[in-house]
């Protein structure tokens, strides 16, 4: 198998995978299944929510980061 396939990014309609486009990267190790999401570094483990919504889905769930409230007069 290919091994560098990280390398490249995979569009999937409006979403994107790859390690240059999108902050997601999927890796399996012989036992195991991995994937590592690029999330904003303030978000504190406290604030990310993981459930098993039934057998066969799972959802993240972390703060959306907000801009700068601006004032318009």
């Amino acid at each position: 198998m290919f091994e560098g396939w990280e390398e490249f990014a995979f569009r999937f309609g409006p979403f994107s995978f790859g390690a240059r486009s999108f902050p997601l990267r999927y890796t399996r190790t012989e036992s195991s299944h991995i994937l590592r999401i690029h999330i904003d570094p303030e978000i504190k483990k406290e604030q990310i929510k993981v459930r098993l919504v039934r057998p066969g889905l799972l959802e993240i769930e972390w703060p959306r980061s907000l801009g700068e409230e601006i004032p318009v007069e």
